[in-house]
């Protein structure tokens, strides 16, 4: 192979490296193309209320750094990759799942952070969707009220437990209202 056109497929292959560098390995870009994941239509989510998403600190679980967090208004994109549901921070959107509240603290007073989960018409779980929202939260297991252990009381009256073990479909250092 010539000098010029092995120089140009380096090049090429380092920019094609360098794309994927502001995510890590195996998150929702890399499910995009070994998966063909659906991209959720942002019509369809609920979205955080603006005077809400910034400053405040939500979780963003990884397997490697469990205590990771994301400072609002950056949110934090989760996978379906793997059972741990790996996040990671980014003001992008998020073809799995998104988290712009991870309890009612960061919402607006008289608001709730809710886990919606998206289905598509057939009934399959695409994707989901935790944000703050006026209405109360739907019914387990597509709808979730979000809380904290030592926080507010679930306005459901239920108590807040962890979501390991009790949603698997969100990451391990939620908390859920049961």
């Amino acid at each position: 192979m010539p000098k010029p056109v092995l120089m140009f497929a380096t090049l090429c292959g380092l920019a094609a490296c360098a794309a994927d560098a502001g995510a890590p390995a195996g998150t929702e870009d890399r499910k995009r193309r070994d998966a063909g994941a659906q991209t959720v239509d942002a019509s369809t989510t609920t979205t955080a209320d603006a005077s809400m998403t910034s400053g405040g600190t939500i979780s963003c679980y990884t397997e490697g750094a469990p205590s990771n967090t994301c400072t609002l208004p950056i949110h934090c994109c989760f996978t379906n990759y793997s059972a741990q549901h790996d996040g990671y921070c980014t003001t992008d959107s998020c073809a799995w799942g998104t988290i712009d509240c991870d309890g009612p603290e960061d919402c607006a007073g008289g608001q709730h952070c809710c886990s919606n989960a998206i289905v598509d018409g057939s009934g399959v779980t695409i994707g989901y969707s935790i944000a703050c929202q006026s209405n109360a939260c739907g019914s387990p297991p597509l709808g979730e009220e979000l809380c904290h252990p030592d926080g507010s009381a679930c306005a459901s009256a239920g108590s807040c437990v962890t979501a390991y073990g009790n949603n698997n479909d969100l990451p391990r250092t939620l908390y859920i209202c049961r």
